[in-house]
């Protein structure tokens, strides 16, 4: 895996999320520019959403770009019906 990259699951539920907050940090910790690949996404559920809106804003505070890859479009339903694409901006990529 490379530093700051992260494939997210495709079922992001309560039993992925250990493994998905442990991943974040460890990407957060190396500083490098945060690429979270939501390609694979097929679900989601709002802790996961809001796990990784914590990730993204913890980057944006620490001047570390993220950027999104290819979000699927289950990750992109689940974010509107949320009312988190001002926030998550899956489709702009943050420096």
């Amino acid at each position: 895996m490379n530093a700051g990259k992260i494939c997210l699951e495709p079922h992001l539920d309560m039993d992925a999320l250990p493994a998905l907050a442990q991943a974040l940090r460890d990407a957060l910790a190396e500083k490098a520019p945060l690429s979270l690949d939501g390609s694979l996404v097929k679900s989601i559920n709002g802790a996961a959403l809001q796990l990784l809106l914590a990730a993204t804003r913890s980057a944006q505070q620490a001047g570390i770009p993220y950027s999104w890859h290819q979000p699927s479009p289950a990750l992109e339903r689940a974010v509107s019906l949320l009312g988190l694409n001002n926030d998550l901006e899956l489709g702009d990529n943050k420096e």
